[in-house]
């Protein structure tokens, strides 16, 4: 491999074991109460897929049925979801956000916004090309480390 291979992986190594540490540390946000990276992106699925079923909860944040089942009852215990059957069809569950899982929601969505701003302002000074190539190289080198799975 050659020096830029090397410090490419290296660089991407590092970025992955600090991306793997922050989301092993449960973060508060404004609802008083500790949220792992699993449950905060839960209560953000469920806040942009309002009124979503289990499987497409799962199927959104690719994860399995179990998973996201186990996350869900966690959620509902701690008073952040809730769970409804339609009038109509009283078979599937749905859910949505409690007041308190609105305001973790929008905490995290300020959370990311005051973190990110440096780096966004960084990026909006690229110009689209640019933008299109960094994108692109996170997308390929995605698909080639979803290889690693098979």
């Amino acid at each position: 491999m050659d020096r830029f291979h090397i410090q490419l992986d290296l660089a991407l190594g590092r970025m992955f074991e600090v991306y793997n540490l922050i989301n092993k540390q449960p973060k508060e946000y404004v609802t008083g109460m500790l949220l792992y990276y699993s449950e905060i992106h839960m209560i953000e699925a469920i806040g942009r897929h309002p009124d979503s079923n289990l499987t497409e909860l799962s199927n959104i944040l690719n994860i399995t049925k179990g998973t996201a089942s186990k996350t869900i009852a966690k959620l509902a215990s701690k008073g952040l979801i809730s769970k409804y059957r339609l009038e109509d069809n009283k078979k599937e569950v749905y859910f949505r956000l409690t007041e308190l899982g609105q305001l973790a929601f929008d905490g995290h969505y300020r959370y990311h916004e005051s973190r990110s701003a440096d780096i966004d302002r960084d990026f909006d000074s690229y110009s689209p090309e640019e933008q299109k190539l960094i994108l692109n190289f996170i997308e390929r080198y995605t698909e080639e480390l979803s290889r690693y799975l098979d």
